[in-house]
């Protein structure tokens, strides 16, 4: 099943989806972009169900999965010119 992601953090994402339980626990693949590796989370919790929307939060992550995950938020982050600020 492919669903677009329409929100992301580092402790979930909102899904452009509907269909799932609240409290399901699922497994998601993350395609940011075509180029990108795929990011693994291997455990999700169910957390909202709006009527067009699901709220998922990320409960286990492999490390080197999370890394990448860190990096396309960060990348968001810094694309919206709301990067972390550097204190000299």
């Amino acid at each position: 099943m492919t669903n677009r992601i329409t929100d992301i953090s580092m402790d979930g994402c909102t899904l452009q989806a509907t269909g799932f339980s609240k409290g399901a626990f699922i497994e998601l693949i993350l395609k940011p972009t075509i180029e990108e590796e795929a990011i693994y989370v291997e455990t999700a919790m169910v957390c909202s169900i709006r009527p067009l929307s699901t709220g998922i939060r990320f409960l286990e992550i492999p490390p080197e999965h999370y890394r990448r995950l860190a990096q396309v938020v960060l990348g968001l982050l810094v694309g919206q010119g709301l990067g972390p600020t550097l204190n000299a």
